[in-house]
């Protein structure tokens, strides 16, 4: 749960993706699942291992890994926005692999709570 911020979202949202990614490369999968609050809108849950395979299918290696994102030089813009019935906002960050960034793309939703907003990872593929 992220709490009420007073940030611009898209500052919010980036520091989160960011942490998010630096527990992936750090090989704390389930610290980063911890960090999910709830379901995507199709009811799936996402696991360490749900996420290592996406990350696997997309290089065809099961030894490709998490860079932290403060160790890739260049820096990638996030998208995001707010959805038009207000119960919060979208955000994609690209996944850095491998030392790179690459065109994989993690799928972020802040959905509104009373206590803040209810971190959802609503997938995670190549845009």
């Amino acid at each position: 749960m992220i709490p009420v911020f007073t940030d611009d979202p898209v500052v919010t949202f980036t520091r989160f993706a960011r942490d998010w990614f630096r527990l992936l490369a750090r090989g704390d999968f389930p610290g980063a699942v911890s960090r999910l609050d709830e379901p995507n809108r199709y009811g799936e849950r996402w696991d360490a291992e749900k996420i290592q395979s996406v990350f696997q299918d997309y290089a065809c290696s099961e030894s490709v890994s998490v860079t932290d994102p403060d160790k890739i030089v260049g820096d990638r813009r996030p998208s995001a926005g707010e959805f038009t019935d207000g119960r919060g906002y979208w955000f994609e960050h690209e996944v850095p692999l491998d030392g790179e960034w690459s065109d994989l793309t993690a799928q972020f939703q802040f959905l509104r709570r009373p206590s803040g907003y209810a971190v959802v990872l609503h997938d995670i593929h190549v845009l």
